[in-house]
């Protein structure tokens, strides 16, 4: 396949690099996905609700990365064992709910986005761009919350908003830490 995109299509090593990197992530994803989707068979529902919202949002502002395929999906079985079945038994009132989506509101927009430490720097309009689609994700759940009366779907997509942000705060404390690691090959090429 290689040589076929490079002779045959006149594709560059990089554009083969980047086609690779993006089946590779694609393959991830969509593995991951399928397999927590069999775990959550009975929830298939509420479980394709809760991707939905995470998956809005994700791609709107990051959040943490993991190198390795298993512990990627170790944490993401855990947000969503999180969201589906431990945290929605814990009851919060409709105006607490509403306060602290108005917060993950803020925290969305003020930190993020976080991109993955392979990536380079998102510019000013791209952040901009990701940040208002965030606010309007989160925006128009809380408006959900208050019209629509309590159910699983809600309380869930309320749980999936929270462990978001808590992650995404999670992901800049750490990025403030170190250096991305590509910002560290720009230096060492240098």
């Amino acid at each position: 396949m290689h040589e076929l995109l490079k002779t045959g299509y006149g594709f560059s090593e990089f554009q083969i690099k980047q086609l690779n990197y993006v089946w590779k992530t694609f393959s991830s994803e969509f593995s991951k996905l399928l397999i927590m989707g069999i775990i959550f068979h009975q929830k298939l529902g509420v479980y394709l609700f809760a991707v939905i919202i995470m998956m809005l949002l994700r791609s709107a502002t990051g959040g943490l990365h993991c190198r390795k395929f298993l512990f990627c999906f170790i944490v993401s079985l855990s947000y969503m064992i999180l969201a589906l079945s431990i945290l929605p038994r814990i009851p919060v009132e409709k105006p607490i709910q509403m306060m602290l989506l108005f917060l993950c509101i803020l925290a969305n927009y003020y930190i993020g986005p976080v991109t993955s430490e392979v990536h380079r720097p998102l510019s000013g309009e791209t952040q901009s761009k990701v940040r208002l689609q965030a606010f309007i994700v989160i925006f128009f759940y809380l408006i959900i919350t208050y019209i629509v009366p309590e159910s699983l779907y809600i309380t869930t997509g309320f749980w999936v908003i929270i462990l978001h942000t808590a992650q995404l705060i999670a992901a800049r404390l750490k990025k403030l830490k170190g250096v991305h690691y590509y910002e560290r090959k720009i230096y060492q090429v240098e």
